[in-house]
């Protein structure tokens, strides 16, 4: 379980890229009208957070969920993300909600049901951080509930099952063979 260098390497790159993804994702936001329910924009959230779900599948490390999303959102905060160093705070936040899930399954289980879940997972981070910083504590108790549902169902489509779906693609290819989740792929042993 020791990290090896391609799997820093890995990392940093697909975190990089995923920050600089989630800057043009905080554009999109943004252009959001503000008069749009809070429980509907929720569902935007997943995406913030698919570093977390892509790096801790390829690399299969404790801890990749967290760094991932630390360097995606300090990639993003770089950038000039319009939410300044809460862009890289609430990464720590969501990472932490993933990692949880792949140390759930003692960092052993990847299939396509445990992405989807860990990344769920991600929603508990970035609801308890938006709870304190974004003003989630002022909704009503129903826009909370539903806040945190919408969520965690945008972090198991936006960033599971999309993480699922790039790692598959990437897996087909062959560019992950130095990696487990390459080798699955190459032997149909994943699904």
């Amino acid at each position: 379980m020791q990290w090896k260098m391609r799997d820093i390497v890995l990392t940093a790159i697909f975190s990089a890229i995923s920050g600089a993804i989630y800057l043009g994702w905080d554009m999109l936001f943004k252009a959001l009208p503000p008069v749009v329910n809070p429980v509907a924009a929720a569902g935007f959230n997943g995406l913030w957070w698919i570093a977390g779900g892509i790096v801790p599948f390829i690399v299969r490390r404790p801890g990749a969920a967290v760094l991932a999303e630390s360097i995606g959102g300090f990639v993003e905060f770089a950038l000039g993300s319009p939410y300044g160093i809460q862009a890289f705070t609430i990464g720590i936040a969501q990472g932490l909600g993933i990692e949880l899930g792949f140390a759930l399954g003692r960092y052993r289980r990847y299939s396509a049901g445990w992405m989807i879940f860990s990344c769920a997972l991600g929603g508990i981070g970035n609801y308890i951080y938006s709870y304190f910083y974004y003003g989630v504590n002022q909704y009503s108790s129903t826009n909370q509930i539903g806040y945190l549902v919408v969520t965690m169902i945008s972090g198991a489509v936006l960033a599971g099952v999309l993480s699922w779906a790039i790692a598959r693609g990437l897996g087909r290819t062959g560019v992950l063979s130095n990696f487990a989740a390459g080798r699955e792929w190459s032997s149909g042993a994943a699904h």
